[in-house]
């Protein structure tokens, strides 16, 4: 019970409103088990080292959408980033950075094909979009090597997933958002 009332006492702290409150204590309670992302980020690691290895079979596209519930209005600051990556035989894989605890810091760790991308994505592709998926437009499209081996970097860096990285940068803490800008790069 002490440790319910923790996550209560320090939620409000942290968040700017009741909504987000309820927001943050859905994901909470879910039954979400970050050690399948940690088990997993060699399988995704492996996915990128072919990918940037064929770079000619592949593109990418860049992402945000509604950080918590499709149920909720988008807002500043509760954004999530992903990539897709499509391959020439018109299949594709999200990729994105998570947290692998329900706790504002944990371990981050690269996540593919997570539930919530993959339906947010298709979502958007039928023209639903609940969860207000909009592509991340650049002048030149992604430099696909480049943005690549910057994830790349960033997995073997052990990056930590913090959850107020956006408003309180500091060195190897990131969410999914400043991950994606921080790797993400424009073709010149």
């Amino acid at each position: 019970m002490s440790k319910f009332i923790a996550i209560i006492i320090l939620s409000s702290c942290i968040l700017p409103s009741c909504t987000m409150l309820y927001a943050y204590s859905i994901v909470l309670a879910t039954e979400y088990d970050g050690n399948i992302v940690i088990k997993n980020e060699k399988n995704v690691l492996s996915y990128l080292e072919n990918v940037v290895e064929n770079c000619g079979d592949y593109s990418i596209k860049a992402f945000d959408r509604k950080a918590i519930s499709y149920k909720l209005k988008k807002q500043p600051g509760y954004i999530h980033g992903f990539y897709v990556i499509y391959a020439d035989d018109e299949t594709y894989h999200t990729i994105s950075f998570s947290a692998t605890s329900k706790w504002a810091t944990s371990r981050g760790a690269w996540a593919m094909d997570t539930n919530t991308d993959i339906a947010s994505y298709i979502d958007y592709l039928e023209g639903n979009n609940i969860w207000e998926v909009k592509e991340i437009l650049t002048d030149n499209g992604i430099d696909m090597q480049l943005t690549i081996n910057n994830i790349l970097s960033k997995a073997r860096s052990k990056t930590t997933y913090y959850f107020r990285s956006k408003i309180n940068k500091n060195n190897h803490h990131d969410t999914c958002y400043t991950a994606l800008y921080e790797t993400l790069v424009e073709n010149e």
